[in-house]
């Protein structure tokens, strides 16, 4: 089962366009193992683009993160809250359907208030950048509340899993 077929893609694009409002950050639709179905750019901040732009650092920043909290959520099947390698604030909440999940929402992009910042020195030597141009970049990405991002998360997991 897929989480298509539990709305619409036109539905689907709704509540992701609304999660990337409520956050700021990127919202996505994955499937159960974290394929991606759906995408709502939201604002994409230039350090997190230089990230995207290449394939190594999206894998061992990106998807090192998306496996792992995605382990979490299937044995706990609520939502999660942490941060990827970057240091970026990321959200996942699971899609359920019989109590099995089927897909889940992600959000991420922004650093967190209450968190450390980024980590210059392991980023720059993922994307092949100089630590001052990714503390740069850094300095260009907006900060989020992690409360308000748990409450966004706990509010669709309710809606999704009612």
């Amino acid at each position: 089962m897929s989480p298509l077929d539990l709305m619409s893609k036109e539905d689907w694009l709704g509540i992701l366009s609304r999660i990337a409002q409520e956050t700021g950050m990127t919202a996505t639709l994955t499937d159960d193992k974290g394929n991606h179905i759906l995408e709502e750019q939201g604002q994409r901040y230039p350090l997190c683009l230089k990230i995207r732009e290449k394939k190594a650092s999206r894998t061992f920043i990106c998807s090192q993160t998306n496996v792992a909290m995605l382990e979490e959520v299937k044995r706990t099947r609520r939502p999660l809250i942490g941060e990827c390698e970057a240091g970026l604030l990321r959200m996942v909440v699971p899609i359920l359907s019989d109590g099995n999940l089927i897909g889940q929402v992600t959000a991420c992009g922004l650093v967190a208030k209450e968190e450390e910042e980024v980590d210059p020195f392991l980023i720059a030597k993922q994307v092949g950048a100089s630590e001052g141009e990714v503390e740069d970049l850094a300095t260009l990405t907006p900060t989020v509340c992690k409360g308000d991002v748990e409450g966004v998360a706990a509010g669709l997991h309710t809606e999704l899993n009612a």
